[in-house]
């Protein structure tokens, strides 16, 4: 873990690296936020999004930067910003006793790399690019996000959530029975629930809403802005969706529902809550609804 004391001895670090590498930044990768930049053309502060350099308008997708927070470890990944191919470095560190992350950036554009870009348009390259990336956070199984996606894109929600003063909701779900479907029916047929489970969550959420297979049978899934009412509303929707979905599996009918806990956080005026706090809560109200009776919602 690199260790600066103030932000001249942070300017001078950067400095170190900038004939090495084509930028060098220090982000607040939960606010996304710019705090410094050295640049072959010479030192700049900088107070805009980090995510500005790379022309998205939003948060990028997989935010090794996040990565690196949660892990304390070094993480690096490829992105492009219209106009070149970088390779993405991001190392922890800690300035005047709080953590951000250095982001060193080299354009490989033209190194080979990444092969086939000779003559791609910008569209196909950024779907190249994006494609890479998204497989880093998606669950190949039920193609929803990964637990990984949690670590990077929750601390980011319950930010925004705490600055803009709005609700936050977490739905932790699984499925009901799930060993005895493996048991009875075979780990394919078990595979199948899975990804009914995860299109049926799909179908019920809104815009900005995501979800993730937080492991096993369990999902989460994460409603920014929403209210207890419209958690509980998105939770009933995806139990009776579950609860009609039978298929037929080898000339069996095959049932499944789930068991959902949520918990919304209305306000947060004391800070953020912690991401564990709030991961521990909505997994709590869920064991409850499976002691109940299953198939039901606990909130």
């Amino acid at each position: 873990m690199i260790q600066v004391t103030d932000e001249q001895e942070l300017v001078d670090f950067l400095k170190k690296f900038s004939r090495l590498f084509n930028l060098v930044r220090v982000v607040d990768p939960i606010g996304k936020k710019v705090l410094s930049c050295e640049s072959r053309n010479g030192f700049a502060v900088a107070q805009s999004s980090c995510f500005d350099f790379w022309k998205n308008n939003t948060f990028c997708l997989n935010c090794v930067s996040s990565m690196a927070i949660a892990e304390d470890d070094t993480f690096l990944k490829i992105e492009y910003n219209k106009e070149k191919v970088f390779m993405v470095i991001a190392s922890p560190i800690v300035l005047s006793g709080r953590k951000y992350v250095v982001e060193i950036l080299k354009d490989i554009t033209e190194t080979g790399i990444i092969p086939g870009l000779k003559g791609k348009t910008t569209e196909e390259i950024y779907d190249m690019i994006e494609s890479l990336n998204r497989e880093v956070i998606t669950d190949g199984l039920t193609q929803v996000f990964n637990r990984k996606y949690i670590d990077q894109r929750l601390p980011v929600d319950i930010y925004n959530a705490a600055a803009n003063r709005v609700c936050l909701s977490a739905i932790m779900l699984d499925v009901d029975r799930f060993k005895e479907i493996n048991d009875t029916y075979g780990h394919p047929c078990g595979d199948l629930v899975l990804q009914k489970t995860a299109r049926i969550i799909e179908s019920c959420i809104r815009d900005g809403d995501w979800i993730s297979r937080y492991g096993g049978d369990e999902f989460l899934v994460v409603l920014p802005g929403a209210s207890h009412d419209t958690a509980r509303k998105i939770s009933e929707d995806i139990r009776r969706k579950a609860e009609r979905g039978s298929f037929e599996y080898n000339g069996a009918d095959v049932s499944f529902t789930v068991s959902i806990g949520s918990y919304t956080v209305a306000s947060m005026d004391t800070g953020p809550i912690p991401m564990e706090r709030l991961l521990t809560l909505a997994d709590q109200m869920m064991y409850r609804a499976k002691k109940s009776r299953k198939n039901k919602i606990t909130d």
